[in-house]
């Protein structure tokens, strides 16, 4: 009797003990919901929406720091983003441990097979990335830290590193890698890009990094080039003076730039395009 009575209560602990386990991994929640936060961040990531993007994280201020670099204007950076899906893998992520970490596969139109062709724009870029078959896949990783009750990204350092350096580092060749640089550019001495009785066109650009880089610049006028400024090298800034007496258009006696629309194309030492600025003399 004693020793069924022990076998009794033995089985009933055991049972209570796989009971317990059981109830710990059925009832934990903590991978389905680490798997809704990274979906959401990763949908936000390929829209770079970096208000959306730094919200899911524990530290907004840090992922700003690491994501605002890639957040500038990148056209064939953002054509490849929206032509791209993601799937997550198992979540491995504990409400014990307050910690998890999910692998997403980012899947992309392959972009050095559509560079093979050798598009003349970003549209004909877009083009050809709606045409492919092929893709290249990027793999991910989010770490996750339960904060207050609430699952939220906590590397926001390596999504700039795995993903967006990935791509912001391919040569597209049609824009030039430090188009993404530029802080702000203005028409110095205009009036929202408006001349009037001007002998001098002053295209200022500054950028948000201080390397040392060559550039020149050409400025047209009626689908016509009037001057070309030759390899010059700056940083930071760059100020691209145009006199009126250096270009085509100069005749003798005459002081002023004619009326008219003055396009700046202003290039890297590679020859890809860092900006295309237009300004009106009126």
């Amino acid at each position: 009797m004693k020793k069924t009575l022990k076998c009794i209560i033995s089985s009933a602990v055991m049972a209570s003990m796989v009971m317990s386990i059981a109830s710990c991994s059925l009832f934990d929640k903590a991978g389905k919901l680490c798997t809704e936060v990274g979906d959401e961040y990763l949908t936000a990531a390929l829209a770079r929406d970096i208000d959306d993007i730094s919200e899911l994280c524990t530290d907004e201020d840090e992922a700003v720091d690491a994501l605002s670099p890639y957040m500038g204007d990148n056209d064939p950076v953002q054509a490849l983003l929206d032509r791209a899906t993601f799937e997550a893998g198992k979540p491995d992520c504990s409400t014990k441990d307050g910690k998890g970490s999910i692998e997403y596969t980012v899947t992309l139109p392959d972009y050095d097979a559509a560079l093979d062709e050798d598009p003349e724009d970003v549209d004909d870029f877009e083009d050809i990335l709606d045409e492919l078959k092929d893709t290249v896949e990027i793999t991910v990783t989010v770490d996750f830290k339960l904060k207050k009750d609430e699952w939220l990204v906590d590397n926001p350092d390596e999504l700039a590193e795995d993903l967006y350096e990935e791509l912001f580092d391919v040569n597209y060749g049609f824009e030039s890698p430090r188009a993404q640089l530029i802080d702000h550019e203005y028409f110095y001495g205009s009036d929202d890009d408006v001349y009037s009785d001007v002998s001098t066109l002053d295209l200022d650009i500054y950028f948000t990094d201080s390397d040392t880089f060559d550039f020149s610049f050409e400025v047209v006028y009626q689908g016509n080039v009037i001057f070309e400024s030759g390899t010059r090298t700056d940083y930071s800034y760059i100020y691209c003076y145009c006199y009126y007496e250096d270009t085509t258009l100069y005749q003798s006696g005459e002081y002023y730039f004619p009326e008219g629309q003055y396009t700046y194309n202003v290039y890297d030492g590679n020859g890809e395009l860092i900006v295309s600025h237009t300004c009106t003399v009126a």
